[in-house]
């Protein structure tokens, strides 16, 4: 049986991995919204905003990644 503070790690490795997987998806999405050609992207926001929005998205996900593989290192660590 699995002990609580195992439960709390595993659970904790998922909830960082899947924030870091919507933090990758929005900074891929608000990429393609740079690439689109100029007539499309009119009515969106201009570059100056996009450009670090990205940044702190990506940011953010690499802080969750590693997170989540401390959480990962320390789980298999008590095995």
């Amino acid at each position: 049986m699995e002990s609580n503070r195992e439960k709390n790690l595993l659970g904790k490795q998922e909830d960082y991995r899947r924030f870091s997987f919507v933090l990758w998806s929005l900074a891929a999405f608000l990429y393609v919204g740079l690439v689109i050609p100029e007539s499309w992207a009119q009515t969106t926001r201009p570059p100056e905003f996009m450009i670090p929005a990205i940044c702190v998205a990506l940011f953010i996900a690499i802080v969750y990644n590693r997170l989540a593989a401390k959480a990962t290192r320390l789980l298999y660590e008590d095995e």
